[in-house]
C-alpha cells in the first residue's frame, strides 16, 4: 500500500493516502460525474429509484465524512457515510465507482471501512444494499471481515426497473 500523506483542510485534519481526499475539495468534477450516470442501468443499485436529485457535497464532516477516489488527478469514485454523533455510529454507507477500476477504488474504500472503526471509533456502520446488486456479495464479506449481522430484509422497499 502506498505511503500514507497528510492532507489540511478547513474541517478537519485528515489522515489521507495518495488515492482518497475528501470530497470538497473535488466538488465540481464530482458534481459533473454523477450527472453523467444518471438513468444508466449500472448505477440503478445506487440511486435505488427512478428519479435523480444532485448530489450534495457538505462544507462540512460534523453530520456526513465524504471522500473520493483519485487516480491520475481523476476522481473515479465516491464514498459516504453520515455520523450519529449522539449515539457514535455511523450510517447510509454510500459507495459509487465511477469506473471499472476495481483495484484502487477497493483499496479507497477498504480505508474508508477501516477509519470508521479504528480512527473515528464508531462503534458501528448501519447500511443497506438492494438484492440483486451485482456486488452483493461484496457487501456479504464487508459484513463478515467487520464480524457484522444482517439484521434483516425489507420487502418491496426500492425500484430499480
Amino acid at each position: 500500500m502506498k505511503d500514507r500523506l497528510r492532507s489540511d483542510s478547513s474541517f478537519e485534519k485528515l489522515e489521507v493516502n495518495e488515492l482518497l481526499d475528501v470530497a470538497i475539495k473535488y466538488k465540481e468534477q464530482l458534481e459533473k460525474l454523477q450527472y453523467n450516470i444518471w438513468f444508466k442501468d449500472k448505477y440503478k443499485f445506487w440511486n435505488n429509484d427512478t428519479y435523480y436529485d444532485a448530489m450534495t457535497i457538505d462544507d462540512s464532516t460534523w453530520e456526513r465524512h465524504q471522500f473520493v477516489s483519485i487516480k491520475d488527478d481523476n476522481v473515479i469514485g465516491y464514498i459516504s457515510y453520515s455520523v450519529n454523533r449522539r449515539c457514535n455510529y455511523a450510517h447510509s454507507l454510500s459507495i459509487m465507482n465511477f469506473t471499472d477500476d476495481k483495484i484502487t477504488f477497493g483499496m479507497d474504500l477498504g480505508q474508508v471501512l477501516q477509519d470508521i472503526f479504528e480512527k473515528n471509533n464508531f462503534r458501528k456502520l448501519d447500511f443497506c444494499v438492494v438484492v440483486g446488486n451485482p456486488i452483493e456479495k461484496s457487501y456479504d464479506k464487508m459484513v463478515k471481515k467487520y464480524n457484522g449481522r444482517i439484521v434483516g430484509t425489507f420487502k418491496d422497499d426500492v425500484k430499480v426497473d
